[in-house]
């Protein structure tokens, strides 16, 4: 009878505990969450379990990233229990492991995602190495240098910052508008969580409905859209004043039933935010300055990976708002003041941010893709800079990082970067995207004048996405980094790897016709200089062969359509002046029995000055309403020339049309490559009022004509290489090699060439066109980063380009080139020819101007571009050279 009591009070005792723990789990769930997956009560005991034990996580955390050492540690220790352990304990070693006031909300694939439901931030735990990532940092009440506004930003996963209606500058953040004022809601989901922010004050019912509104618009707008029932409603709900012949608001008469029934006729009408706006404007009433602005994030476990993201049409605000831009988890991943390593950032072929590098007195880092948008007016250009190619960013701690990849609206993104002590004791780097492009315009009225913005008339409302990857050991590097990117392009772009017999390529543009102003009897007119014949070009090809040159790679640009500045590509007409069809079928033939590539090359995004068959409608339109113009700039100061005549930007709503008309004629040519000068080098928009077309959009439409090219069976050849064209070339010329030199940034490293190596063969400026012509530290740094020589020749005299605007191809002339371009080219090829189609898989900084460059098959190449020999590991690599061999010695 004893042993029955004993058990019966176990069992009441085991109920008790039970009972407690849900109640506790219960009570420590924040109102705001709503969980829709359906949790089992297994489930919700691991939870509870979770949020108890919470209190064995370190608070002394000195960076957003935790030290790996000691999270290996507690999963060395919950890994060496027992094998057959229930499974509430193994889910109550994993709540060990949560971080402060956070619980569980998904596992997957390795990552676990947290939330702490006061503040909504997040964070993510890799098990391969026990790290843990924050998107805020841990120990920001302990930060000694931000304060006020900078202290409170420490908090935030994002921030928009937008223009009201009277044009002044704003921001809001999700901490201190929405965050603070417990407006939000919590969803949890399948491998994920919904967080669904309003910021700014909650407007009341009854500011739905107009205060003031004219005779004739309460006639038309609202009781003409009514059924009589209706009308009746909504008239005992206003008087008339005769005076003014407008009807007021009954403030008395709207309470309970009566304003839910108003709000509900008038959201069945569709009136709505810009009316009321209207109505407002009209009788003189400010608009509510604090705006209610709706922002949902989305988190979710994909693959290995945390995606974060803002649906399409995910934020809802007035239309008196113009949102310019939203800065998404700024701090994710932030570093201390004592941490060690550095940030990745794309400038140029990749920069390198150290940590703590003391760099407060110049400007942060920011930087937008894949360069300018052309129809966005600008009078000047700030600086010379290299394009940011690809879309990533990341972090590296040394044994642990991150890459993140801005998988949607990348084209209207940034990617911004600072060290700590400017604002605050962290470095960061995060991106930002740019919801609505500005203008400001100039208004005159005799002597006086008034400068306003204009925005873009529909803002940029399609998906943002940032996809996390987290790396450790050796990965956690930018060559890792690289590696990983790399993944990301083969698995979700379909980027292919060359095959076993590629050959290293000799890359070589040839200019054919230009436009230059000649006179007769005094008399100006537009006349074309042919600078290189079809057989002139035949004639360099073969000096090029009798001096051992192989596998060349010809780019033929200003073959068709009046030269270089040829006109709209709609046709091919190949110019008389070079030879016409006949010489460019001959050239073609020549080629193809010699093995080697022609690319004749095409412009499909911008109309130049001379070219026939431009229509005004093919032309993007600015903010303000005029066509989008190009001017060249002055090199010395950085601003445009307005006195050139100017080109315009081709909307992209023209483009498809115009390479249909291009490849038709394409087709009959014979031709089998094709040079791309900027389909793979900008992307415009059109600001059209009518239709706007946003820089997404643009590359949606650009990446169509890419396929459509391609799928003529067309080897491509492109310019630049932004990354969403990279996939579909065979070549890339013009690639980075190096980067802008911002004062923020601390080292250049060849991240782009890290990548496509292997997969895409590239080569970057042409050697007699750049900055530093020593052809001999051109093919170091050719060697250091696996890229082919390029240059850029023609064959008439140089006097030819006097009196033109091509007087920068004064080192074009081939015949100053071409014997020392043929030994570079061999000696090259000795270095690189057995790794052409291999990737890169470590490329790092030895000592000061000493690079190692190591293959995925065991090749090392080290690079010296002091004026003193240096020795690495018993190596010696004199001075200005190189050395190759297999795996160096540890």
């Amino acid at each position: 009878m004893r042993k029955k009591r004993t058990a019966f009070a176990a069992v009441i005792l085991i109920a008790s505990l039970f009972m407690s723990q849900n109640v506790n789990y219960a009570e420590s769930v924040s109102e705001r969450v709503v969980t829709t997956s359906g949790d089992s009560q297994e489930a919700d005991q691991s939870k509870a379990a979770e949020s108890s034990a919470t209190q064995q996580t370190s608070t002394d955390q000195k960076s957003t990233a935790a030290d790996p050492e000691r999270e290996g540690k507690e999963q060395s220790a919950a890994t060496s229990s027992e094998p057959k352990a229930a499974s509430a304990n193994q889910k109550n070693n994993k709540a060990a492991a949560a971080p402060e006031g956070m619980e569980a909300v998904a596992e997957k694939d390795g990552l676990i995602l947290y939330l702490k439901p006061e503040t909504t931030e997040i964070a993510v735990k890799d098990q391969k190495n026990g790290a843990m990532w924050f998107s805020n940092p841990q120990d920001r009440d302990q930060d000694s240098i931000a304060t006020g506004y900078n202290k409170s930003q420490l908090n935030v996963q994002f921030e928009l910052t937008y223009y009201d209606n009277t044009g002044n500058a704003l921001k809001y953040d999700n901490f201190t508008h929405s965050v603070e004022s417990g407006q939000f809601e919590v969803e949890k989901v399948k491998d994920g969580l919904n967080v669904v922010y309003t910021l700014g004050e909650v407007k009341s019912d009854i500011e739905a409905i107009p205060k003031y509104i004219s005779e004739e618009r309460f006639n038309t707008l609202i009781l003409g859209k009514l059924e009589e029932k209706d009308q009746k409603e909504i008239e005992k709900r206003f008087k008339y004043d005769a005076q003014n012949k407008r009807y007021e608001r009954r403030d008395s008469s709207l309470k309970g039933v009566g304003l839910s029934k108003v709000t509900r006729i008038f959201e069945s009408i569709g009136y709505d935010e810009a009316q009321i706006a209207i109505d407002k404007a009209a009788y003189g009433e400010e608009e509510n300055g604090n705006a209610s602005v709706v922002v949902p994030v989305h988190y979710r476990l994909e693959q290995g990976r945390l995606r974060v993201s803002i649906p399409e049409n995910g934020i809802q605000y007035p239309d008196t708002m113009k949102i310019q831009s939203l800065s998404l988890l700024p701090f994710f991943g932030a570093s201390g003041p004592k941490d060690k390593g550095y940030s990745l950032v794309p400038d140029g072929s990749g920069s390198l941010i150290y940590f703590n590098n003391k760099k407060t007195s110049v400007s942060p880092y920011s930087t937008a893709l894949y360069g300018s948008d052309h129809a966005v007016n600008q009078l000047s250009q700030i600086q010379k800079e290299q394009k940011a190619r690809m879309p990533v960013f990341g972090m590296s701690y040394g044994d642990k990082g991150y890459l993140a990849v801005i998988d949607k609206g990348d084209a209207v993104a940034s990617v911004e970067a600072d060290v700590s002590g400017r604002l605050n004791q962290y470095n960061t780097v995060h991106s930002s995207f740019s919801l609505s492009s500005m203008e400001e315009v100039t208004l005159t009225n005799g002597w006086r004048s008034s400068t306003v913005k204009r925005f873009q008339a529909q803002p940029f409302h399609n998906e943002m996405a940032v996809v996390y990857e987290f790396l450790d050991a050796d990965d956690a590097s930018y060559s890792g980094m690289a590696s990983t990117y790399r993944d990301y392009l083969t698995e979700q772009k379909k980027l292919t790897r060359l095959g076993d017999d590629t050959e290293m390529p000799f890359y070589v543009e040839l200019i054919g016709g230009i436009p230059k102003k000649k006179f007769f009897l005094g008399i100006p007119y537009n006349a074309y200089e042919s600078l290189t014949t079809f057989e002139e070009a035949q004639d360099i090809l073969k000096e090029m062969q009798s001096l051992g040159v192989e596998d060349i790679q010809l780019r033929y640009s200003g073959w068709f359509g009046g030269g270089i500045h040829h006109d709209i590509p709609k046709s091919i007409d190949v110019d008389k002046k070079l030879g016409g069809a006949k010489g460019l079928q001959s050239l073609q033939a020549y080629i193809q029995e010699n093995g080697f590539g022609l690319y004749p090359d095409v412009s499909f995004l911008e109309a130049f000055p001379e070219a026939k068959g431009f229509k005004k409608t093919y032309a993007s339109r600015q903010i303000t309403g005029k066509l989008a113009q190009l001017f060249p700039y002055y090199i010395s100061s950085f601003t445009r020339d307005d006195e050139a005549s100017p080109g315009y930007v081709l909307s992209p709503e023209s483009v498809p049309g115009i390479v249909s008309g291009f490849l038709q004629d394409y087709k009959e040519t014979g031709l089998t490559g094709l040079s791309l000068r900027d389909l793979g080098d900008q992307l415009n928009s059109d600001f059209n009022r009518a239709n706007v077309i946003n820089r997404e959009q643009a590359k949606e439409v650009v990446m169509k004509q890419l396929d459509q090219v391609r799928s003529s069976d067309a080897s491509l050849l492109v310019e630049g290489g932004n990354s969403y064209a990279s996939p579909y070339a065979r070549h890339i010329v013009d690639a980075p090699v190096s980067n802008s030199g911002f004062n923020i940034t601390d080292e250049a490293v060849p991240f782009f060439q890290l990548v496509y190596h292997g997969f895409v063969q590239y080569t970057g400026q042409a050697w007699n066109m750049a900055d530093d012509q020593d052809s001999h530290v051109q093919m170091l740094r050719a060697i250091e980063t696996g890229s082919a020589p390029y240059y850029t020749w023609f064959y008439a005299d140089p006097s030819a380009i006097k009196l033109t605007s091509f007087d920068a191809l004064y080192s074009a002339d081939y015949r100053r080139w071409i014997q020392e371009s043929a030994e570079r080219y061999k000696e090259l090829k000795n270095v690189l020819q057995d790794v052409q189609n291999q990737t890169i898989v470590k490329h790092e900084k030895l000592s000061k101007g000493v690079y190692q460059t190591t293959y995925e098959k065991g090749k090392t190449v080290i690079v010296n571009y002091n004026d003193a020999a240096v020795e690495w590991n018993g190596t010696r690599v004199a001075a200005k050279s190189y050395w190759v061999g297999g795996d160096m010695p540890e």
